[in-house]
């Protein structure tokens, strides 16, 4: 079964359903990067009251096809008012996944935003609203100054907590802390300078958002072959986190301290 079959099918048991307002699809096909390994990324909007109306059409879809053979409920989800769960369809084969977000009537954004996530395809749309908002360029960029202020902080303050883990032995920690505390706010600068929109988009879509020397680069610092590496690999990261840092404030993207509270170190 295809990502098209499996959508098909879908749209059918949903667009009989009066209590389903609109189905899109979203994900790597709103960027035009689908492929054979992308889940079935769907949102739907229903009417208040009949999400579990909702999640049992889903469930009579799928069984249509076959059944599935994995179903998850995510327990809280970073897009406010979306209630989510994946499916692994058992005719699917390894890598075709439902993964579903349904919103209620009263949900105040649909998180179709154009240049953050890409371009909704609609199926169905009773409403009216599946379509993208204006895009409120000077907030997300006073967002993203504030988030590059976070990040100029982290950086002073934790980049180097990798040394305290490797000086008391414990390797797997001390790898861990180098990718949550040196890796990631480095790809947070870095996606300020080469996919603003996206910025906070951390390891996802890297190869094709930002420039081919610039991979080259972050995948050298992601493959660490040895703890004796790690400082080595940090310090490449230190410069390069710096370079962009000093680049965005050439571009007049400087950090923003809303409270007017932090001290940064020098």
């Amino acid at each position: 079964m295809t990502r098209t079959e499996l959508r098909e099918v879908l749209r059918e048991e949903l667009v009989g359903c009066e209590f389903v307002l609109a189905m899109w699809e979203a994900g790597s096909h709103a960027f035009a990067r689908a492929d054979e390994y992308s889940d079935l990324d769907v949102g739907l909007l229903v009417c208040e009251g009949t999400l579990d109306e909702a999640w049992a059409a889903v469930d009579r879809a799928l069984e249509k096809v076959g059944g599935f053979d994995l179903r998850w409920h995510l327990p809280g989800h970073i897009f406010k008012g979306m209630t989510q769960r994946v499916y692994h369809p058992r005719l699917g084969g390894p890598w075709l996944a439902l993964d579903i977000g349904i919103f209620q009537e009263s949900a105040e954004d649909l998180y179709l935003d154009e240049p953050r996530h890409g371009r909704a395809e609609v199926m169905f749309d009773r409403t009216g609203r599946v379509k993208p908002p204006a895009w409120e360029e000077e907030k997300h960029r006073r967002t993203m100054r504030e988030a590059l202020q976070q990040d100029v902080m982290r950086w002073r303050s934790h980049a180097t907590f990798f040394r305290k883990e490797l000086a008391r032995g414990r390797h797997v920690d001390a790898f861990g802390f180098y990718v949550g505390l040196a890796l990631r706010p480095l790809l947070s600068v870095l996606g300020m300078l080469h996919r603003p929109d996206r910025f906070d988009y951390g390891f996802r879509y890297v190869k094709e958002d930002m420039p081919a020397e610039v991979v080259k680069r972050i995948e050298r610092l992601c493959y660490v072959p040895s703890p004796a590496a790690l400082e080595e690999r940090f310090a490449e990261a230190d410069r390069m986190f710096h370079e962009t840092v000093a680049e965005l404030a050439r571009r007049g993207i400087m950090p923003i301290d809303p409270r007017g509270f932090d001290i940064p170190a020098p």
